[in-house]
C-alpha cells in the first residue's frame, strides 16, 4: 500500500461544507420554500409540524458527524478514516439513504474522499483503517467535549 497522505486544509473545508450543507438542508427557509411549491395550502402549523419532523430526522446525523467536524477543523486528523461507515453505523440505513439526497451528496462525498488520505478507493478498502473500522485519534477526547456540552452521542467503542 503506498503512503497516505492528509491534507489538512482539504479536510477542514470539506468538513465546513459538509455541516453547512446538513444545516441548510433541512432549515426553516429550504421547508417553507418546499412548502410553497409543493403544498401551497399549509398553514404555519403545517409548516412548523414539518420543521419538527425534519429537525428530529436531521439531528442525529449531525450529532454523529460533530466529533469528527472537531477533529477535522482542529487539524487532528491523522490517519485515513472511513467516514461513510461511521456515519452508517451511527445513522443506519435510512439516515444513511438521506444523505445520497443532491443538498448533501456532493459535500458528504467531499468529506468521505478528502478522509481518504490521498488512497485510491482500492487501497483504501484493503488498508487497515476500513478494515479495523479505527477511529481517529482524539476521538474520544472530542466526544467527551461534545457530550460536555450537552450533545447526545452514544460511543461507537
Amino acid at each position: 500500500m503506498r503512503a497516505f497522505n492528509m491534507n489538512k486544509p482539504e479536510i477542514k473545508q470539506a468538513a465546513i461544507e459538509f455541516k453547512k450543507a446538513l444545516i441548510n438542508w433541512k432549515s426553516r427557509e429550504k421547508i417553507e420554500k418546499g412548502a410553497l411549491v409543493r403544498h401551497p395550502d399549509w398553514t404555519e402549523e403545517d409548516i412548523l409540524r414539518c420543521i419538527e419532523i425534519e429537525t428530529r430526522r436531521i439531528k442525529p446525523v449531525i450529532e454523529a458527524f460533530e466529533p469528527i467536524y472537531r477533529l477535522a477543523v482542529q487539524g487532528k486528523m491523522e490517519k485515513p478514516f472511513s467516514l461513510q461507515s461511521y456515519m452508517m453505523t451511527y445513522t443506519g440505513r435510512v439516515l444513511g439513504d438521506e444523505l445520497s439526497w443532491p443538498e448533501v451528496r456532493e459535500p458528504y462525498q467531499r468529506m468521505i474522499n478528502s478522509l481518504k488520505g490521498g488512497l485510491t478507493s482500492e487501497e483504501f478498502v484493503e488498508s487497515p483503517y476500513i478494515i479495523n473500522r479505527k477511529l481517529p485519534e482524539h476521538y474520544d477526547q472530542a466526544v467527551k467535549e461534545i457530550v460536555a456540552e450537552g450533545w447526545t452521542h452514544n460511543s461507537l467503542q
